[in-house]
């Protein structure tokens, strides 16, 4: 699964029942909070940030990112709670290197300065998550 691209995530990601979408990006998520490593083999970046934005698309903040697309939106989990918004946050802040457990990774991106704007947005509307309490 480590050499699939956003995209492909996302197709997999559709054919799965609620339940199961939620149940696959929070054992990701959490899997990368609890131990960054895995992101050395185990779990890509790619695969992580998508789990994160899966999670961050079911909350109200995701309304109108540019990031959220019709095949995100179309996976998007309903109902996300601020526990898994908080999980989805902490594995965000390992996988940008915001997490003292973080391991170094080089993020291949054709331009960084978007790659970033999108890793702030998607805190921002975890965040967001977080403090509305949901």
């Amino acid at each position: 699964m480590n050499d699939l691209n956003a995209p492909d995530l996302l197709d997999g990601l559709m054919g799965l029942a609620v339940a199961d979408r939620r149940q696959a990006v929070s054992s990701v998520v959490l899997r990368v909070w609890e131990s960054p490593t895995v992101l050395l083999g185990e779990i890509s970046p790619t695969q992580a940030i998508t789990a994160v934005a899966v999670i961050a698309a079911g909350l109200p903040g995701a309304a109108g990112r540019p990031w959220l697309d019709d095949r995100l939106a179309a996976v998007a989990l309903p109902g996300v709670t601020s526990e898994l918004a908080g999980r989805a946050l902490c594995a965000l802040d390992v996988i940008v290197g915001r997490d003292r457990e973080s391991v170094p990774l080089e993020l291949h991106v054709s331009d960084g300065a978007a790659a970033q704007e999108l890793l702030d947005d998607l805190r921002d509307v975890l965040m967001d998550g977080i403090r509305l309490g949901l």
